[in-house]
């Protein structure tokens, strides 16, 4: 499924970046097969993801170690899900 992600990180959108690179190495990058991240402004930020198993997205985003950097970096988001329209 190709999800939308839109959201603030009081830290910067340049930190969550660097954080998505490294948790693409580290263990995410194994539903999640092609991404992009935009920075819309300094704390501002845009990302698209083809997520092959939501079930394992969304316990890699609920566990108590990313909620804790959430909390920590200050960051907001909301995901949505996105489907290819015909025509």
């Amino acid at each position: 499924m190709n999800v939308f992600v839109r959201g603030t990180v009081a830290t910067g959108a340049r930190v969550l970046h660097e954080k998505i690179k490294a948790d693409m190495k580290s263990g995410a990058g194994k539903f999640v097969i092609d991404w992009r991240f935009a920075e819309v402004s300094d704390k501002e930020f845009m990302a698209c993801m083809n997520v092959t198993d939501m079930e394992a997205m969304g316990a890699f985003m609920s566990s108590p170690e990313e909620l804790q950097w959430d909390k920590d970096n200050g960051c907001e988001y909301t995901v949505y899900g996105m489907e290819e329209m015909p025509g």
